[in-house]
């Protein structure tokens, strides 16, 4: 359900520039009475939903324009018909080892990062998630930094080595700018950690179920960038994963009006999902360090029929804030945060020199987390109470509050 309004979504911890006609979960500042979810992860998963349509009731992959999109391999970036600027920066000359360029220097904390530059053609930039400068989340990421978003497909030379539909999928490229660039080296740290680093462009039966795919990752100039040594850090994902968030799930099994027993069995299974993602996490040495409704993700299956629904499985998304645990400090933890570090944004701090303990902290945080975010889903599948979310289906049709 789109509601057709362009106007910019904001929360107090960042804003996202919204491309396209926004969806009925987004902040209106106009006073359309949409939904509000409140943190900037949620908005964050807002944004890509939000632009995957680029005109009325359309999807960007069936607007006209595409047939002559205006699209480059990523080597030279075509904007508008333009070519900006190359986005590569030629490898510096070394000396003993010593003088690698910006885009070395990033990759040596990316590590094997799968792709490269050249293994993309862009279709459509389809949105921007924005850090404003006074956003609390400047500790780990930095305000004036932003995530911007790309519909692209594999170029023909890579395509060559992927097999059938394997080679024809639309992928979102999310491009991490200035600070924000280390969301993204920690989030394919993340994967590769946990040795999630084998995703394909399309789903497999094989793969995990308990993580949303990221296939990879890649450094290159900053698109526009504001002087020739600014880079960002891109991720790969699948475009078919940018509205199956499980606040999203939840909204849409209250609109088809399920049954509650049928609601039940679909939560069970989103649940069991998310933790058991989380129990992987936390097995692996990591805490998540942002949970919320918006990173457990639908994986597998979805509402269209009942098959489709007894196969629903979920997980979770978004490692830029994934921390080591047992790090003793900001360097050994490294590319991730360090567990005293995302302690101490949960409120315990003081925490440097005791490890232990600030990976208890990080876990619990993780826990507790991820509790209020599957009861937001559940409360929001079963409308049991409107004054839990922050503008519920009544309070946004002038009922009022409700109780449950």
């Amino acid at each position: 359900r789109v509601n057709k309004c362009t106007t910019r979504a904001s929360t107090s911890m960042g804003r996202a520039r919204v491309l396209g006609p926004r969806i009925d979960r987004g902040i209106c500042q106009q006073g359309c009475g949409v939904r509000r979810q409140s943190s900037l992860m949620q908005l964050a998963m807002l944004s890509t939903i939000l632009s995957s349509s680029v005109g009325p009731g359309r999807s960007v992959l069936e607007r006209e324009t595409l047939a002559d999109i205006r699209a480059t391999r990523f080597g030279g970036i075509a904007m508008g018909g333009k070519v900006r600027r190359q986005l590569l920066v030629p490898k510096a000359e070394t000396q003993g080892g010593e003088g690698l360029s910006p885009v070395e220097k990033i990759q040596q904390r990316l590590g094997y990062s799968r792709f490269d530059s050249s293994d993309f053609i862009i279709l459509e930039k389809i949105g921007e998630i924005t850090f404003g400068e006074a956003a609390p989340t400047s500790v780990f990421v930095g305000g004036g930094s932003s995530i911007r978003l790309y519909a692209a497909r594999l170029s023909p030379d890579r395509a060559v080595y992927e097999s059938g539909e394997q080679a024809s999928q639309t992928l979102v490229l999310r491009e991490h700018t200035k600070a924000a660039s280390d969301l993204g080296v920690r989030e394919w740290a993340a994967y590769r950690h946990m040795g999630l680093d084998e995703y394909q462009p399309a789903a497999t039966n094989s793969e995990p179920e308990s993580f949303m795919a990221v296939l990879g990752a890649f450094v290159t100039q900053t698109v526009d960038a504001e002087s020739d040594d600014e880079m960002s850090v891109w991720t790969v994902t699948r475009l078919k994963d940018l509205d199956r968030d499980g606040l999203s799930l939840a909204y849409e099994m209250y609109d088809l009006q399920l049954g509650t027993e049928k609601i039940l069995n679909i939560f069970r299974r989103v649940a069991k999902g998310a933790v058991k993602g989380l129990l992987t996490t936390h097995q692996e040495g990591l805490a998540h360090g942002g949970i919320d409704s918006s990173t457990i993700m639908v994986t597998k299956g979805d509402l269209s029929n009942n098959q489709e629904m007894e196969m629903i499985g979920a997980g979770l998304s978004n490692f830029g804030y994934a921390a080591k645990l047992g790090s003793k400090d900001d360097k050994t933890a490294m590319p991730f945060l360090s567990a005293a570090k995302l302690a101490a944004s949960a409120g315990k701090r003081g925490l440097d020199n005791d490890p232990v303990l600030a990976g208890s902290v990080a876990r619990k945080e993780d826990m507790r987390r991820l509790a209020v975010a599957l009861v937001e889903i559940l409360f929001a599948s079963l409308n049991l109470s409107s004054g839990f979310l922050t503008t519920g289906p009544a309070a946004a049709a002038g009922g009022g509050g409700g109780g449950g």
